[in-house]
């Protein structure tokens, strides 16, 4: 499933993801989570990245993932970072430190062409 979104699109984004998360074996907190840390990444593209980019959700065997990708100018080297919890002053990384929180993998490639951000959860067995 892949959706396009501007930040019109973000709270119907969110619900929509919701539902098809849902259908795929998550439930409860677990899809909450990762519901959460998909719309963390797309709120950082709406705000850092361009405005505008896209979603794409699977299944991968055991694994549902998704790729939220933007054509925007990349995350800068020092947001890269997410060794600890950002300060409150922190100019940046708290959305890919969150991310890495609520999810069990996360990989990020940023450059000048944009940035892709792809995240996956176990699903039950």
């Amino acid at each position: 499933m892949t959706w396009s979104f501007t930040r019109a699109d973000a709270r119907h984004l969110r619900r929509s993801l919701a539902t098809h998360v849902a259908g795929r074996g998550l439930s409860g907190v677990r899809c909450a989570e990762f519901v959460l840390a998909v719309h963390e990444g797309v709120m950082n593209v709406v705000e850092h990245g361009g405005g505008a980019g896209r979603v794409r959700l699977w299944r991968a065997r055991h694994l549902l993932c998704c790729e939220i990708s933007d054509g925007g100018p990349g995350i800068p080297t020092q947001c890269l970072d997410r060794a600890g919890m950002p300060g409150p002053d922190g100019e940046c990384g708290r959305g890919l430190w969150l991310m890495d929180q609520l999810t069990d993998t996360v990989t990020v490639t940023s450059g000048l062409q944009g940035t892709v951000i792809q995240i996956s959860v176990r699903l039950p067995a």
